[in-house]
């Protein structure tokens, strides 16, 4: 365990060594910091959030847009100039790239099945099922095809898909740090943010009696219907590993190499305003961290791990608190 956590480090510690220079980190971390203070602390900045500001709600598409690449670009630019990368600005794969994966994920984030779908011969729970199972699958549906594109149009020398490519390197590390982080995740689910917004696939909404075995949605038991969620729900994490990892980090590391890692971050942190604030400052550090050994490792299966495993455990942590403890 300690020679491969080691081994981990080494990478890691070899990443920043190369990339590290203070200006530009004090600038993409002081961006990303006042973006969680305006999306949390503001009405405008929760406005934006939700996709009813600058603009009317009808543009809802464009204000998450906007929202997504503008801040990409606000901190990727600014940071190759003081790198004094001048080439990598005027790479024309690089706009290309940053506007489509930025716009693909504000897409992805406002649309909702429920504006084209009518669920009217369904119930209120089946309803709200279904449509939190249809927003699991949007990652698959909409970003996928992008990423293909992008990869055999703009990327055709760069291996796998983006990070989905034969490779071990670090794979025992991960599952190390994975149980070390375990404990952590019990202690920060008693904590109010998680126990009112987690679990993702609440028992209280599948039917009247919550007990495991009662009758749920569709005919099934409660016990199915939750398994079938989370499957659903865990499996939707490999689309953002794919997507942050992948597309922005290997992907946009053609065009701009080391300098990809932090413009990252900041869009993956705001993938995260709404959820617990905990939540969304420990992005950048494992935005971060995930992103630079993706870039050092050139394949995505660590982030895979550790994401999917944090994910599946804090559901099955907060399912046991509601069933054996009752909050």
């Amino acid at each position: 365990m300690i020679k491969s956590i080691k081994f981990l480090w080494q990478d890691f510690a070899a990443f920043v060594r190369a990339d590290f220079k203070p200006l530009p980190y004090i600038y993409a971390l002081t961006i990303i910091t006042l973006s969680i203070v305006v999306a949390y602390c503001t009405d405008f900045g929760i406005a934006i959030v939700r996709g009813i500001a600058p603009f009317p709600y009808e543009y809802r598409y464009i204000n998450s847009i906007l929202m997504y690449s503008g801040l990409y670009f606000l901190v990727a630019v600014p940071m190759l100039i003081m790198q004094g990368k001048y080439r990598s600005i005027n790479k024309w794969h690089f706009y290309l790239k940053g506007f489509a994966l930025t716009a693909m994920i504000g897409f992805t984030d406002m649309f909702s099945w429920l504006y084209y779908l009518d669920l009217s011969q369904f119930n209120y729970r089946e309803q709200h099922y279904i449509s939190y199972m249809l927003w699991g699958i949007k990652g698959l549906v909409f970003q996928l095809p992008v990423l293909i594109l992008l990869r055999l149009w703009v990327d055709r020398k760069v291996k796998g898909l983006y990070g989905i490519c034969r490779g071990n390197h670090h794979i025992k590390a991960y599952m190390w740090l994975y149980l070390m982080v375990l404990p952590i995740l019990i202690v920060t689910a008693f904590t109010p943010d998680f126990l009112s917004f987690y679990p993702i696939g609440k028992p209280q909404y599948l039917a009247e009696n919550t007990a495991l075995t009662s009758e749920g949605l569709f005919g099934f038991p409660i016990w199915a219907n939750l398994l079938a969620f989370q499957l659903v729900y865990i499996s939707s994490f490999f689309m953002v590993e794919l997507v942050f990892r992948g597309a922005f980090v290997i992907g946009m590391g053609t065009a701009i190499a080391r300098s990809t890692v932090l413009p990252m971050v900041a869009v993956y942190v705001a993938l995260h305003f709404g959820k617990p604030v905990l939540e969304t400052i420990s992005a950048i550090f494992g935005g971060f961290a995930l992103g630079a050994l993706a870039y050092q490792s050139k394949h995505i299966w660590g982030g895979v791990i550790i994401h999917m495993g944090i994910a599946f455990a804090i559901e099955v942590i907060r399912l046991l608190q509601y069933y054996i403890l009752g909050i």
